[in-house]
């Protein structure tokens, strides 16, 4: 399945094809099917990837915490056969919830990556080049709607084991 080979390397594949994009972006502005924004429009820009990266970090982050708080309260320390233990208590001590970890803590990095990249670009970056910052809003963009993407499939995932806990409770 497609999602087995993003999720054993995500963060591989969402740099690529952010890159891949950012390329395209620029190849369509030399063609001149589009145009690149104002320097000043992309500046804007920068701003709100660099800050929706930093904000959505620290969501990611305090959804690591609950995990490793929810871990930290469980008392299972290894799965046995015919376990009368909640199924959303069992995912801690299987090697999902290292996985589930693994890729919180690669969404955090990557976010952080288009920050410190973004503001970097920001500061430095002179005036005459603030019109080529658009491709970097390409690429800062891409790896936001990525990196959410990821979340939302793992919390999907997380929240199917807590939906069939509930139900073998009934």
């Amino acid at each position: 399945m497609i999602l087995d080979t993003y999720f054993k390397r995500p963060l591989f594949w969402d740099f690529l094809i952010a890159l891949l994009l950012s390329v395209l972006g620029f190849v369509l502005v030399y063609k001149k099917i589009i145009l690149k924004p104002q320097a000043s429009d992309s500046i804007t820009i920068i701003t709100d990837v660099t800050n929706i990266s930093l904000t959505m970090s620290g969501f990611i982050l305090t959804l690591l915490t609950v995990l490793i708080t929810f871990k930290g309260g469980s008392k299972i320390t290894k799965i046995e056969v015919d376990s009368k233990e909640p199924l959303f208590d069992l995912f801690f001590v299987t090697g999902l919830y290292h996985e589930t970890v693994r890729h919180l803590k690669n969404c955090i990095k990557s976010l952080i990556v288009v920050a410190i990249i973004g503001f970097t670009i920001k500061i430095f970056f002179p005036e005459s080049l603030k019109t080529d910052v658009f491709y970097f809003n390409i690429f800062g963009f891409t790896i936001i709607i990525f990196t959410i993407t990821r979340c939302l499939l793992i919390l999907g995932k997380v929240m199917d084991l807590q939906k069939e806990n509930d139900e073998k409770d009934n």
